[in-house]
């Protein structure tokens, strides 16, 4: 019992029980830092050049907005947004996209010279928009190509099951459908700008652009501000106020040279099967679930591109592209979206 006495008032003695407790705060306060602190926060910036949004372009920005939606590192986002728009469908993915980002991280869209029609849709869903003073901006509006007045009689060898299966509607309804997609685009800029609009939604629809700084007045975009006052403001927003910058068009790149290496991997051996077996690999179709394995075999996690993935980002490269033809002539390619939000007067 003497040794346990003893023992008890050794361990109890201040000079024991201080540096003891010192220790343990010590651990605790490394422990909430890493844990609670796991880095220093940051700011994605994602620059879109002059780019006609269509499906393959849509494609590229979506991966850069989803890029940052899952880096949790990330805490607010900067688009460096220059655009004429592009056809319906993908332009209003990229508003969407754009406004799904914005409900979990606050996004600061740069117009920079040209922002109109799709590219001004995509900028509506920010929480808040910059414009140079010479921005070209709104465009609200929609270019659609709807035929002839008379089609061309088919041939007796066509059967077809319904009087507008080969053209899908008749002129009236196609002039229709185009004032109903001009309304929707008009909504969502009324809504998403609110009480800062100050332009009706009839003026809005006649389509015409705005410099930026009349696009301020009219409360189509907040502020005049470079790319250092958009990244002021997504830190502002975000309620950091030391922060670093995360370039994420090169990360992309940077996953889509690692997926590549993980694919050509076989061609290290430089035998003539582990050739063979890269490329089908490349060409195999892609079913849905169509994943990339990892090094070791084993199923791959979550954000693994698929292949079908992989081989659009092979295709497609950049996001730069030219403005030349920007709408098809007729007949239409099958599957080829008729309805445009595009700018089509002169690019910058």
């Amino acid at each position: 019992m003497g040794f346990f006495a003893a023992l008890g008032r050794v361990l109890t003695a201040w000079y024991v029980v201080v540096p003891a407790v010192a220790g343990l705060g010590i651990a605790a306060g490394v422990l909430i830092f890493v844990y609670a602190f796991p880095g220093k926060p940051k700011i994605g910036v994602i620059h879109v050049p002059y780019t006609v949004i269509n499906e393959l372009s849509a494609y590229g920005i979506t991966e850069q907005l989803h890029y940052a939606l899952r880096d949790d590192s990330i805490k607010a986002v900067v688009i460096k947004l220059n655009s004429p728009g592009g056809t319906a469908t993908a332009s209003e993915r990229l508003y969407l996209e754009t406004r799904a980002l914005r409900e979990k991280k606050p996004v600061v869209v740069v117009m920079n010279d040209l922002v109109a029609s799709g590219g001004f849709l995509m900028a509506m869903g920010a929480s808040y928009l910059y414009a140079q003073p010479s921005s070209i901006t709104g465009n609200v509006g929609v270019v659609s190509r709807i035929g002839p007045f008379i089609p061309s009689i088919p041939s007796e060898s066509v059967v077809f099951s319904g009087p507008h299966k080969l053209d899908g509607g008749t002129r009236r309804e196609w002039i229709a459908s185009t004032d109903r997609l001009k309304g929707r685009f008009v909504q969502i800029v009324v809504t998403e700008r609110g009480d800062r609009l100050n332009i009706s939604g009839d003026e809005l629809a006649k389509g015409s652009t705005y410099y930026g700084t009349e696009a301020v007045t009219l409360g189509l975009a907040d502020e005049i501000g470079t790319d250092s006052h958009a990244i002021e403001k997504a830190g502002e927003l975000a309620g950091i106020s030391r922060y670093d910058l995360v370039d994420v068009n090169l990360e992309v790149q940077r996953e889509f040279f690692e997926s590549l290496r993980r694919v050509l991997e076989p061609l290290e051996t430089g035998g003539d099967s582990d050739l063979a077996d890269a490329l089908a690999l490349l060409a195999r179709d892609s079913k849905g679930g169509d994943t990339l394995p990892d090094a070791s075999g084993a199923e791959p996690h979550a954000g693994v591109p698929t292949l079908q993935h992989l081989r659009r980002l092979m295709l497609y490269g950049t996001l730069d592209m030219g403005q030349e033809d920007p709408i098809p002539d007729f007949p239409m390619e099958i599957g080829r979206p008729n309805a445009y939000y595009l700018y089509v007067g002169h690019g910058p």
